[in-house]
């Protein structure tokens, strides 16, 4: 093969290498983009009007036309009281909706749209823009028919669906869509705030400072049913509430009843938990589009109206938490200071160490009652059977508060308010047993073990029942079933795939109504009965590596009921137990005759085994845990770069020139990206049989590290670009090297 030859090959290859190289860089520049803060805003999606051909229809008929499923350019106006606000129509499968408000009077209805561009017919009926619609009666079918000027048509069915009870909620963007704030849960857009009365008087409105995104697991973008952020120009009062700044509209779309936090709030007020939340159920109108039944709460913050303690502390049990300025940890789990928002480093090492002598003080809550001076005891009791009666698997890991009213020992660390409980209740696998409670306890874990806080918390529960029970048993979730039920039925149809999590699996609205009905009362009256009743009852602690994360109790000298065991079995796989001196049990024969802990494997360490008696072990464990992550991390980041490196090192037979610098350039590349994939395949069999697992600690570290995407995706890519490097600079090392040696040098 000729020189000409061999060097048009080469250049073919490095065409044919570059656009590969080009492709990756292109698609790991989109896949950081997605991820990250997209800040485009894309046009207003509208149920799109086109023509087709009539080969299949005579000269001159109409075809419906294909189109997707949104917004209509066509709304409805609604008028009231001298007012009036604009509801887009919405079409899906065929049929488009009219959602109206509860306060919509159905004789002022009118249907405006740009009768430039449109021509639309009401059940063979020709409308102009503005013109009253007659005779219209809620869940009935009109045809509708929209032609454009090109006479394309689409015909629809149309139905005018009314809420009842519930006020409305108009937020108007200053650009007019949502897209933008949708895009990233940080993005932010002003505009115009409005609530409106069921009777259609004008409660609340005011010029909107901010409107962006909240929530984790609950965020989902763009189109989707979001909860956010609201921040008004002045403090308002909306539905009577109290004047604030700051509010929230919860979407509970992670909730089949949407009455979780509601109810959560409701009864934080009736237990008597201080600044329970206000709410109220709201249709909530984005710029004229319908988006479903929202919760109109406020904001857990220090303020008037709010958690009104001036210059105090607001603190968070947050484990997602990486602001280190903001964040300290204790033996009973890591917080977040909400406010002072500019804390001082002296307010920091004070709240810190006063909240970490509490934790301590609590540990020892068995043996001492020294802990009654560094916590309210009522607050805490009553957060006590809030938790215990809501089951929330986030319990005391995450939206968890405290607050502490100022920096004197004279004012206690306090429990409250409460906040997010959609997946309480029942909503979760882990919480569905009723007579099992699935979550963390935190310091309830050993504030359970003082005499004086179980006394209060039996005389706090008895005055629960006492003025609550027949309200709830009676009549609070059938008020609420009627009251919602209308804007539940108008949420339902706008979002098809059924919400929620456990509760999802009912048919119906009154199904989930009447589960999260019996859930509650069930709990509420077995924990009255635990602390309260004839018969004397034992706590069965459940443990996982010294760690409880489940409890039941049972009555004395009685087995385990036999659905906790099947209950645990099914959700964490728990086949075989011992009690504390390694004594392996069958719990269906096992008979309580006191408290107990019960693990559901040996322990791996004499540190794991002392700590089912003892908190410092529980803050060991946690340190090992994040020893053993940060190891993993640093293992799977080594196993992926030392092949790179070996395969730089042996591909490297091409001499570097200036004439070849990017060919052997893209072989190195390549020739790493591909022995980096198969050696980190390679890590996977070598974990999946346990050859990496050398204790528990690591393994349950990498068991979560493993979803991380800086081992999955950031380190892979790094390891590559490193290798790459790393193989260059030694060729040009040697190659230095070299040549410096020939010449005697």
């Amino acid at each position: 093969m000729s020189n000409s030859e061999k060097n048009s090959r080469n250049k073919i290859i490095d065409i044919v290498v570059f656009a590969a190289l080009i492709a990756v860089v292109l698609y790991c520049a989109g896949y950081m983009r997605g991820s990250g803060n997209e800040t485009e805003r894309s046009e207003d999606y509208h149920v799109s009007i086109r023509g087709q051909e009539n080969d299949a229809a005579g000269e001159g008929e109409q075809q419906s036309v294909p189109y997707t499923d949104g917004f209509l350019p066509i709304n409805v106006l609604t008028r009231c009281n001298g007012w009036s606000k604009e509801i887009s129509l919405y079409a899906s499968d065929g049929v488009c909706y009219a959602f109206l408000p509860a306060y919509a009077e159905q004789t002022e209805l009118a249907c405006v749209f740009d009768d430039a561009l449109y021509e639309v017919e009401l059940s063979g009926r020709t409308l102009a823009s503005g013109e009253l619609l007659q005779d219209i009666e809620p869940d009935t079918a009109y045809e509708l028919t929209i032609v454009d000027r090109e006479r394309n048509s689409l015909q629809l069915t149309l139905m005018f669906l009314q809420s009842q009870n519930l006020p409305s909620v108009f937020i108007d963007t200053q650009s007019g869509s949502m897209d933008y704030v949708d895009a990233y849960k940080g993005n932010e857009e002003s505009g115009q705030f409005c609530c409106v009365t069921a009777q259609g008087e004008i409660d609340s409105q005011s010029t909107m400072n901010v409107i962006k995104g909240r929530g984790n697991t609950s965020w989902e973008g763009k189109d989707a049913k979001n909860q956010y952020n609201v921040q008004l120009a002045e403090a308002t009062d909306i539905l009577h509430m109290g004047a604030a700044v700051n509010w929230v509209v919860q979407a509970n779309k992670l909730d089949a009843s949407m009455l979780r936090n509601k109810l959560a709030y409701d009864f934080a007020k009736d237990v008597g938990i201080p600044y329970a939340v206000d709410s109220e159920f709201a249709d909530l109108y984005l710029n004229g589009r319908y988006m479903g039944t929202y919760l109109v709460c406020e904001k857990v913050e220090v303020a008037p109206n709010r958690v009104d303690i001036g210059g105090g502390y607001l603190l968070e049990v947050n484990f997602r938490g990486s602001e280190e300025e903001t964040m300290f940890a204790t033996n009973c789990g890591t917080f977040l200071i909400n406010s002072p928002e500019l804390i001082s480093e002296e307010q920091y090492r004070y709240i810190a160490d006063y909240v970490s002598r509490a934790a301590d003080s609590m540990i020892a809550a068995e043996q001492s009652d020294a802990y009654l001076d560094y916590i309210d005891l009522d607050s805490f009791a009553k957060l006590y059977i809030m938790d215990e009666i809501g089951d929330d698997p986030d319990n005391n890991a995450l939206s968890t508060f405290y607050y502490k009213a100022d920096s004197t020992d004279a004012a206690k660390l306090t429990a409250g308010p409460v906040w997010d409980f959609d997946i309480s209740f029942g909503n979760d696998e882990r919480s569905s047993e009723t007579l099992c409670s699935y979550y963390g306890e935190g310091w309830f874990e050993y504030l359970y073990r003082s005499e004086a806080f179980r006394d209060r918390v039996a005389e706090l529960l008895r005055d629960v029942m006492e003025r609550c029970h027949d309200r709830y048993a009676d009549h609070y979730f059938e008020d609420m079933e009627e009251y919602m039920r209308a804007s539940y039925h108008m949420n339902e149809i706008r979002w098809k795939e059924k919400q929620g999590y456990i509760a999802s699996f009912y048919a119906g609205y009154e199904e989930n109504m009447s589960y999260l009905d019996d859930y509650f009362m069930t709990r509420l009256e077995n924990l009255n009965r635990v602390f309260n009743g004839t018969g004397k009852m034992h706590k069965v602690e459940f443990r996982d590596r010294g760690r409880q994360y489940a409890h039941a109790f049972v009555a004395d000298g009685e087995i385990i009921p036999a659905k906790v065991i099947d209950f645990l079995q099914s959700v964490d796989g728990a086949s075989s137990w011992r009690t504390p001196d390694e004594q392996l049990i069958d719990p269906a024969s096992y008979v309580v005759y006191g408290d107990v802990s019960i693990s559901r494997k040996p322990p791996v360490s004499e540190t794991t085994q002392a700590e089912s008696g003892t908190a410092g072990a529980s803050a060991d464990q946690m340190q090992n845990e994040e020893k053993g992550e940060l190891a993993m991390q640093w293992i799977s980041f080594i196993m992926l770069m030392v092949p790179g490196l070996i395969s730089v090192w042996v591909s490297g037979n091409t001499k570097l020139k200036k004439e070849n610098a990017f060919a052997v350039l893209s072989q190195y590349l390549f020739n790493s990206f591909i022995v980096l994939l198969l050696s980190y395949g390679i890590f996977y069999v070598l974990y999946g049989s346990a050859l990496l697992s050398f204790s528990d600690s690591y393994n349950a570290a990498y068991d979560y590290s493993i979803f991380n995407v800086n081992v999955t995706f950031k380190y892979l890519l790094l390891a590559g670009a490193l290798s790459v490097a790393v193989g260059l600079a030694e060729r040009i090392l040697f190659a230095s090297l070299g040549r410096r040696k020939a010449s005697g040098r």
